[in-house]
């Protein structure tokens, strides 16, 4: 992964108390991360770091939207997103992450990189099933042609099937 500097916080020299931080997320965000499946998208990231004297806890809130595609006739849309996590971060010897929810950085560091941190946040708040007509109750956006061959193929799979054939017998007979 690329790092750079614009989401990089310096918590150094930063008083005791709540500092807020404002990110946009843009295209160029997502063609710097090599694994990332997403390409485009807009998301403005707030993160309200609270230091303490022994620890931080980063507040994080997301809004905006990523194109996705489809699951269904994959045709591609603007997935609206917007979603608040909490991160706790101590100070140890090592980098390590014992938990989902904490992050232990070297006692020596000055600056936190919310690189990684925002692009997982991003994508806990991508639905894991993407069908934007099911959601919205609006078909008007899917492919209708792509629609109507899958319908054809499973009307087709069921005539030319012999097992339909016989579980539709089976069916039958049960209902007598």
């Amino acid at each position: 992964m690329e790092s750079s500097s614009a989401f990089k916080v310096q918590f150094s020299g930063l008083k005791l108390g709540k500092h807020s931080f404002d990110f946009d997320v843009y295209d160029a965000f997502f063609e710097k991360l090599d694994y990332s499946p997403i390409e485009k998208g807009e998301v403005e990231v707030t993160v309200v770091l609270d230091k303490k004297s022994t620890m931080m806890v980063l507040d994080f809130e997301l809004n905006g939207w990523v194109m996705e595609t489809c699951d269904r006739c994959t045709v591609s849309y603007r997935q609206h997103m917007s979603g608040e996590h909490q991160i706790y971060v101590k100070f140890g010897d090592d980098f390590d992450e014992p938990d989902e929810n904490l992050l232990v950085i070297p006692r020596d560091e000055y600056e936190l990189d919310l690189t990684q941190l925002i692009y997982e946040f991003i994508q806990l708040n991508v639905p894991l099933r993407k069908i934007p007509c099911e959601e919205s109750e609006d078909d008007s956006m899917c492919d209708k042609d792509t629609l109507k061959v899958l319908e054809d193929s499973v009307v087709d799979e069921k005539k030319n099937n012999p097992l339909w054939a016989e579980l539709n017998k089976i069916k039958d007979q049960l209902k007598d």
